[in-house]
């Protein structure tokens, strides 16, 4: 009798290398497991939980079976799906390139897109995955696609795309994470890519593995993870740089020069320097003063008898 396979604790990956050993995590399914070409539902949680927080708003432009919006209802965040060929009734039936969102409505933004020509999604002729890499018409759409999440997605925000690259034989390698990557960076800033290990069921069977080796080429391991910021704007730049200006710790540094029961700083103006110099009985300022006006003082009685006898002497 086969033992359950048990499926290890959720944790966050720290590292650019992400490994899961399964489609889902806990004991329920995220999205659809029969759907071909569904994204690991623990890529989604990790995002999620590193770039929002409860009551976020998370948009899947490309949403295929809804595995994003199933983390992102767990994770207590809103969520939002679009896709030409909805598989259920929460998701809308939109194309990508023209999302019925005001612009800087959402928090944060996942897509999947299909790989080109890879798989066979859907019949609508808006489909991207209709498109081939070979002749540019798949990046052309993809760049509206970006386009349209960047304008969608509030300043200061994340989003992330998942994709991986294709080979067909008889017709060769196309890059797509790289072409993907290159026109993320005419709209985002990047913040890191991440490799995550694909887990295809077709990487274990035997006669896919026979063919790579008598083809001589090989069957895709990874997928990329591109992790992409959207500048803020010019007042969120300026509110960032006030408190970066003004740090906790020299706050606490400056109090320390502080006069116990004095809000006023001390030496903080020449007046006040004067002011403290006047407060010290034995500083050297004061004793100068105390050495002059004692020379002074012994003066005074010798010129005073001399008066008194100058007076005597009239008298006499």
């Amino acid at each position: 009798m086969s033992q359950k396979f048990k499926k290890p604790p959720l944790v966050p990956q720290v590292t650019t290398l992400w490994d899961y050993p399964s489609q889902h995590y806990g004991d329920i399914v995220q999205g659809d497991a029969n759907y071909r070409g569904a994204t690991p539902s623990y890529i989604i949680w990790n995002l999620l939980q590193r770039y929002t927080k409860p009551g976020a708003l998370v948009i899947d432009p490309m949403c295929g079976s809804g595995t994003t919006l199933d983390v992102a209802r767990d994770l207590e965040r809103r969520a939002l799906g679009y896709d030409v060929n909805p598989t259920r009734k929460d998701i809308f039936r939109v194309d990508a390139r023209k999302l019925p969102l005001e612009d800087e409505k959402a928090d944060f933004v996942f897509i999947d897109p299909p790989y080109s020509t890879h798989l066979d999604y859907s019949d609508d002729p808006r489909c991207v995955g209709k498109l081939s890499a070979r002749d540019g018409s798949y990046y052309e759409a993809m760049r509206e696609v970006i386009g349209e999440i960047h304008r969608v997605l509030r300043p200061d925000r994340y989003m992330g795309l998942y994709v991986s690259d294709s080979f067909e034989k008889g017709k060769g390698f196309y890059p797509i994470g790289f072409e993907l990557f290159g026109i993320l960076k005419e709209f985002f800033t990047p913040v890191d890519i991440i490799s995550v290990i694909r887990h295809n069921k077709t990487l274990e069977m035997g006669n896919y593995r026979r063919a790579a080796d008598e083809g001589n080429f090989f069957l895709r391991g990874f997928n990329y993870l591109f992790i992409m910021h959207k500048a803020p704007t010019s007042s969120e730049k300026q509110k960032s740089v006030k408190k970066a200006s003004r740090p906790e710790g020299q706050v606490k540094q400056a109090s320390r020069h502080q006069r116990p029961n004095d809000s006023r700083p001390r030496h903080a103006n020449v007046d006040s320097e004067h002011a403290d110099e006047r407060r010290k009985p034995f500083g050297d300022r004061d004793r100068k003063r105390a050495g002059e006006n004692l020379s002074q003082h012994k003066k005074r009685p010798d010129q005073a008898q001399h008066r008194q006898k100058k007076k005597r002497f009239r008298k006499d």
